[in-house]
C-alpha cells in the first residue's frame, strides 16, 4: 500500500482550471489513468480517458461479465438533484454524464462538451458532442443542457452548484452559452457535480420520476433497486464512448464491515467501497486481493448544531475541539488510514492553513471551558454515528470528553438516510460526518455558506462575514489573489470554530486482483466503464 500527499493533486487542479480560464478554450480529449478519492488502487488504468479506451465494448478475456460491489451505505436517492450524498454520487456517475468531469489528477476535463471558449470574464460558449444518446434513445441537445442546469438551480440539495451558472441560453441544437453574474472561479468545477448532470428536458418538464427510473447518458442503466439490499445496473449499448466491457454491475448493501470483508474473500463480491479498517492488513496480505490506500480530499469532523446550546458558545466549541485526541481516533477507528485534521477546511488545497484552529491540548481545553462559563453537568449531548467506523470514532470522543472535561455524551446509531434527514433539518445535537470536495470553494459553499442551511451546512453556520468571503473566493479568478482570500477565509472560520475537525480520511478500496482498470481520484470519483476483467 502507498500513500501520497494531496497538495500535488490540488495544485494541479487549480493550475489546470486557471489555465482554462486564462487561455479561453479547450478540446474534448480526455486522458485516463488511476485516480484517488473515496478509495483507489495501486493499479494501472487503460489509457484513453473516461471510457474512451476501456469502454470499447471488447469482451472480457476471462469470460466474466459482472462486477459485484459491496457498500456500507445505501443511497438516499438515484436522482441527480434530490441529494448531495457521496453514496448517491457513486451511482449517478454510472448512469449520467455532466458537461465536464474530474480526471485522475483532479483537473477539469470536457465530457459532454466537444470544445468551449470564454470570450470574456462572464461569457462561456460550449459546443456539445453530437450523437450522444439518452437511455430512452433520444439524442442529447442544448435544450436538455439548459433544462438540467436550471433544475440544479432550484433543487435545494444541490442548488449551491447552480449559483455560478448565471443565465443559460440555447444558441443552436449543439451550442450553449452561459453568462455569469461576474467572474466565477468555480464554474467548470460546478459543472462536474452530479447536480448538473444532463437529463432529458422533456422528462423534466413532464415531471418524470427520476428516482423510479433515472434517465441519463451514462455507461450504465439502472434495472432494479431492491431497497435495503441491492441495486442492479446493465451496460448501455449505445453509450457514446462505447459499450462498457463489464456488462452488469450489482451494488450490495452490507452495513457490517467484517461481513463486507468476508464477502470479498469468499468470492461473493469483487470490490469493497468502505473497507473495514481493522481488516486492512489481512486484505493486504491476500494475494487474490488488491488494496488501494491513498490520501483524499475527504474532511471528516464532528458536526455540531451551532443553533443549539451549548454549541452556540464559541468557547465551548473550542473546548471540546481541544479535548479530543485525534491521533487516537485515527488509530482506533481507521487503523492508521488517515491524518489529523485541525483546520476547519481540508488542508490539501492551496491557500489553506491550520493557524488559529484548536489543537489537542487538554490544559487549553480546560481553559476554553472555563471561559465558556458552562457547567459540565449541563453540557451532555447525543452524538449520531451512521456506521461502524463512525461509532468507533464516537467512542474515542466519548472517552476524551468525559476524562478531560467531565462531559457525558451518548452515542446514537442511525442509518445513513435518516442521518442525512435529521442533520439537514437541524433536528440533532451532534453527529460524525464528512465532506468530500473537488475544490476549497465547493467545500466552503457546501459546509459553511448560509445558503446551504437545510442542505449540506449541517452546523447551520450563518455568518455574513463568512458568506462574503466565500463569495469573494467565487468571484476571484486570479490564482494568487484567490489563494490570499482562501487564507483569509480559512483564518476566519478557524477562529469561529463551528465544528470539530477530526481527520483527513484516506481513500481505501479492496478488490479482486483480476479486475483491470481500477481507478479512483482524490475527490472520490470512480469510472466503472474504464474497468474490465483481465486475463
Amino acid at each position: 500500500m502507498r500513500k501520497r500527499t494531496l497538495r500535488v493533486f490540488a495544485t494541479a487542479m487549480v493550475l489546470s482550471l486557471a489555465a482554462s480560464l486564462f487561455t479561453g478554450c479547450s478540446s474534448g480529449n480526455k486522458q485516463g489513468s488511476s485516480d484517488t478519492t473515496q478509495g483507489g488502487a495501486d493499479t494501472t488504468q487503460a489509457a484513453g480517458g473516461s471510457g474512451d479506451a476501456s469502454g470499447s465494448g471488447a469482451a472480457s478475456s476471462s469470460g466474466k461479465d459482472t462486477l459485484i460491489i459491496v457498500t456500507a451505505n445505501e443511497t438516499p436517492s438515484v436522482t441527480t438533484n434530490l441529494h448531495n450524498a457521496v453514496a448517491g454520487d457513486y451511482l449517478n456517475r454510472m448512469t449520467h454524464n455532466c458537461l465536464f468531469y474530474m480526471d485522475e489528477n483532479m483537473a477539469v476535463q470536457p465530457d459532454l462538451v466537444e470544445s468551449y471558449e470564454n470570450p470574456s470574464d462572464t461569457e462561456w460558449v460550449f459546443k456539445l458532442k453530437q450523437g450522444v444518446k439518452f437511455h430512452n434513445g433520444e439524442e442529447m441537445k442544448a435544450a436538455d443542457v439548459k433544462a438540467s442546469l436550471e433544475l440544479c438551480k432550484v433543487s435545494p440539495d444541490v442548488s449551491l452548484y447552480g449559483t455560478s451558472t448565471g443565465t443559460i441560453e440555447v444558441v443552436d441544437d449543439y451550442t450553449v452559452k452561459i453568462t455569469t453574474d461576474g467572474p466565477q472561479s468555480g464554474l467548470l468545477i460546478d459543472l462536474c457535480h452530479h447536480g448538473n448532470a444532463i437529463l432529458p428536458a422533456a422528462l423534466i418538464e413532464s415531471g418524470h420520476d427520476f428516482n423510479k427510473e433515472p434517465i441519463g447518458t451514462g455507461p450504465y442503466k439502472l434495472t432494479a433497486w431492491n431497497k435495503g439490499e441491492s441495486l442492479e445496473f446493465e451496460a448501455f449499448a449505445d453509450y457514446f464512448k462505447g459499450e462498457p466491457p463489464i456488462k452488469k454491475v450489482i451494488w450490495k448493501v452490507i452495513p457490517e464491515g467484517s461481513s463486507r470483508t468476508m464477502a470479498l474473500e469468499a468470492g461473493e463480491a469483487d470490490l469493497i467501497v468502505e473497507v473495514e479498517n481493522n481488516d486492512l492488513s489481512r486484505l493486504a496480505d491476500n494475494s487474490k486481493v488488491a488494496v488501494f490506500n491513498e490520501g483524499s480530499t475527504s474532511h471528516n469532523f464532528m458536526m455540531i448544531n451551532n443553533e443549539k446550546a451549548p454549541f452556540d458558545n464559541v468557547n465551548f466549541r473550542r473546548a471540546i475541539d481541544a479535548a479530543i485526541d485525534k491521533n487516537a481516533i485515527i488509530q482506533v477507528a481507521l487503523n492508521g488510514a488517515g491524518t489529523v485534521a485541525d483546520s476547519m477546511v481540508p488542508d490539501c488545497f492551496p491557500g489553506t492553513t491550520n493557524e488559529g484552529a484548536p489543537t489537542y491540548d487538554v490544559e487549553k481545553a480546560k481553559a476554553y471551558f472555563a471561559e465558556s462559563g458552562l457547567n459540565a453537568a449541563d453540557c451532555g449531548f447525543a452524538l449520531i454515528c451512521s456506521d461502524d467506523t463512525k461509532l468507533r470514532v464516537g467512542q474515542v470522543i466519548q472517552s476524551c470528553l468525559k476524562e478531560n472535561l467531565g462531559i457525558d455524551i451518548t452515542l446514537e446509531s442511525m442509518d445513513l438516510a435518516t442521518y442525512l434527514d435529521v442533520t439537514a433539518t437541524g433536528d440533532y445535537d451532534a453527529a460524525i460526518g464528512g465532506y468530500t470536495s473537488n475544490s476549497l470553494l465547493a467545500y466552503a459553499q457546501g459546509v459553511y455558506h448560509s445558503d446551504s442551511i437545510n442542505a449540506s451546512n449541517k452546523t447551520r453556520t450563518n455568518e455574513p462575514e463568512i458568506d462574503a468571503l466565500i463569495e469573494k473566493i467565487q468571484a476571484t479568478v486570479d490564482q494568487a489573489e484567490n489563494e490570499k482570500i482562501v487564507t483569509e477565509f480559512n483564518l476566519a472560520i478557524n477562529e469561529l470554530c463551528p465544528q470539530v475537525p477530526l481527520y483527513m480520511r484516506n481513500n481505501v478500496r479492496a478488490y479482486d486482483s483480476g479486475l483491470a482498470g481500477f481507478n479512483l481520484n482524490a475527490g472520490g470519483n470512480t469510472y466503472y466503464d474504464w474497468m474490465s476483467w483481465g486475463n
